[in-house]
């Protein structure tokens, strides 16, 4: 305890310095670095041009009545809503003004007015420990390019050293356009042009008015030709990828990259961050935080967040990673573009909850809730058993590799930060986890596959000293911090239409204390086919025309031509009775109105018709009287002959 205490006064005082530091920093410094969200540009040539953009159990959801690991990732939101229209058909619906059209739409399959792409979707993270890639460095062992993805998404924490100076820029372009060069080798070949040259980022340009339907987001910033998505100009005619987005905070970096066949059909295009790092009263620090992505493809919205959460091993720190969560989710805001509607309404700024699919990617810092010697030796069992056995790794959802690995992990991951708090529902609530098959990513040696802090550093081995140039230098303070191991990078999604394909880390890479994470997941893209559209439109206002048609009231008089049987004597009342049915399919309210327009009566003197107005139900019935009187005055035969149209003390009367 006294330990912990000493260790505890430390770090609050080096936290004290640091914010000492960075305020009187900040003071010199933030006018002209400017602490709002944006992305600096970087590297190269004008095609590695990197431009200003300022101005989402571990198997299921929890909740969702399955236990962790109990099934493979479902096809649902993860929030029992299976049955919901599909947000393309809400959106769309939002736009008719007749409710009971709007209804009847959002009944009608999506498929009728819509078509489906299927979009394989990789994504990856990785905490690079703030240290520059060497030159050379491949990562093909972690970027899967042999299984063509549509879309690559590529997200960094600490891509710089999070030291005052770096946190209080926001950006660096020089960092960014090195890992850039490095996912461009992998993914267009060594020939690549922005692999080839490094060149400081262009000064930001005002923003063009918006050219050729590509929208300009920010005051003062715009892509340029060379960046626009399916541009000819993004990267070398050759070239199979274009990169389409990419947003800094800090050391938290996510890019974007693109098929050109499938670039074409990107738009909408914007990018948001969130920082969540050191308070200093009049901004926050985007030491951590998170950057996010949102476009379309083809009409389906999508969101990509890249986030570095809180990190440390106390108490209480894992709910500051769940605040963390919270307060990145429910402020990243992804503004429209400038428009003018007809009828003067305005979208709303989008959130992460608004993307039909949304990824979460990053370094979550989540920790073990166990004793470091009792994650230590159990890694050790696990890690020797399965060294012992010459077995490919599979890290697709479903295979028995991963089930396997799963169980083995068990005892871990039952003690797993991430799930527990996703159990409490206080972080990452609605969102899926596949179950994890990898070992804990983080804390390793850089250069080794050795976890730090397993108590065989000495001296002679210290960054410092020269040891054995034939094994990595290990840092004695490093060493001393003793990380006990844990699962911080993971990756989660939320959303309709997607199916998640691979969960896995790559154990090759050694350049950081971390090991990257991936997945892969299959995503539907809806294309909304105006003129189905346009289609199913039309005949659904026809059906509710028809059907509001065939629910009218309806009635029938069923003895049309009721005639007095006897003969019209003075002063003698004679009765004649007709019946009027409802035969329509709803309720039916009906009253005789006087022939003559203006006047109140609907019977001549003489005429006498009980009851005069009612109401009948489907397939109900009434008989109405008809009573004729003939008596002097207005009512006298002459009346009876000229209502007749003939002279004569007696007729038929026909209604």
């Amino acid at each position: 305890r006294t330990s912990r205490a000493r260790h505890g006064r430390a770090a609050a005082g080096k936290m004290k310095s640091l914010k000492k530091t960075m305020t009187k920093a900040a003071s010199k410094a933030m006018a002209g670095v400017g602490m709002t969200s944006g992305v600096a540009a970087a590297p190269a040539d004008a095609r590695a041009g990197w431009e200003d953009f300022s101005d989402f159990s571990n198997a299921v959801p929890i909740g969702g009545g399955a236990s962790l690991g109990a099934r493979a990732v479902p096809l649902h939101d993860g929030l029992g809503a299976e049955m919901e229209p599909h947000p393309l058909t809400k959106d769309w619906a939002a736009r008719i003004k007749n409710p009971k059209v709007r209804a009847a739409f959002a009944k009608q399959p999506l498929e009728s007015y819509a078509d489906a792409h299927a979009l394989n979707v990789w994504t990856g993270t990785w905490n690079t420990n703030g240290k520059p890639p060497p030159a050379s460095l491949d990562i093909s062992a972690w970027l899967d390019v042999a299984s063509s993805p549509d879309l690559v998404v590529v997200g960094f924490q600490e891509i710089v050293p999070l030291t005052p100076g770096k946190v209080l820029m926001q950006e660096d372009a020089q960092a960014t356009g090195e890992w850039e060069a490095i996912i461009e080798r992998c993914l267009n070949g060594a020939e690549s042009e922005t692999s080839k040259t490094s060149a400081p980022a262009p000064a930001p340009m005002p923003a063009p008015p918006a050219a050729d339907g590509w929208t300009a987001f920010g005051s003062n910033a715009t892509f340029p030709e060379h960046m626009r998505p399916g541009s000819e100009k993004g990267s070398a005619p050759s070239s199979r990828y274009v990169r389409v987005a990419c947003k800094q905070l800090v050391g938290v970096y996510v890019t974007v990259w693109a098929s050109r066949g499938v670039s074409r059909f990107i738009s909408d295009v914007r990018v948001a961050a969130v920082a969540t790092g050191v308070n200093l009263g009049v901004t926050m620090l985007g030491n951590k935080g998170g950057a996010a992505v949102w476009l379309k493809v083809h009409n389906t919205p999508l969101c990509f967040v890249c986030a570095h959460l809180s990190a440390g091993s106390k108490e209480n720190d894992a709910q500051k990673r769940s605040e963390d969560y919270r307060e990145i989710f429910s402020k990243l805001s992804f503004p429209p573009p400038p428009a003018a509607s007809s009828d003067g309404s305005f979208e709303k700024p989008a959130g992460v909850a608004d993307a039909f699919a949304a990824v979460w990617i990053g370094d979550l810092n989540y920790r073990l809730n166990l004793a470091d010697d009792f994650v230590r030796s159990s890694l050790a069992g696990i890690t020797s058993e399965i060294s012992g056995r010459d077995v490919v790794e599979d890290f697709r959802v479903r295979s028995a590799y991963a089930a396997e690995r799963t169980r083995r992990f068990a005892s871990l991951l039952g003690a797993d930060q991430l799930s527990l708090e996703r159990a409490a529902g206080k972080a990452f609530v609605g969102w899926t986890e596949a179950p994890v098959a990898f070992a804990p990513t983080y804390k390793y040696r850089p250069g080794t596959h050795t976890y730090s802090g397993a108590g065989d550093a000495d001296e002679e081995h210290d960054t410092a000293a020269g040891g054995d140039s034939a094994r990595p230098a290990v840092s004695q303070k490093e060493e001393k911090k003793k990380r006990t191991p844990a699962w911080c990078d993971r990756v989660l999604w939320r959303g309709r239409d997607v199916t998640q394909t691979s969960y896995g880390a790559t154990r090759a890479l050694t350049h950081s204390d971390h090991k990257p994470v991936f997945s892969s997941f299959i995503v539907t893209a809806r294309r909304l086919c105006p003129q189905k559209l346009q289609t199913v439109l039309q005949e659904t206002r026809r059906e509710l025309d028809a059907a509001e048609m065939a629910s009218q009231p309806r009635c029938a008089v069923l003895n049309p031509r009721a005639v007095f049987e006897e003969r019209l004597l003075f002063a003698e009342p004679k009765t004649t009775t007709f019946r009027l049915v409802n035969t329509g399919d709803a309720p039916a309210s009906w009253n005789f109105v006087a022939a003559v327009p203006g006047e109140s009566a609907v019977a001549p003197p003489w005429l006498r018709v009980e009851p005069n107005r009612g109401k009948l139900l489907p397939g109900e019935e009434t008989v109405i009287a008809a009573t004729a009187t003939v008596a002097g005055g207005s009512a006298g035969p002459a009346a009876l002959a000229a209502a007749a149209g003939r002279a004569g003390d007696g007729f038929e009367t026909d209604f």
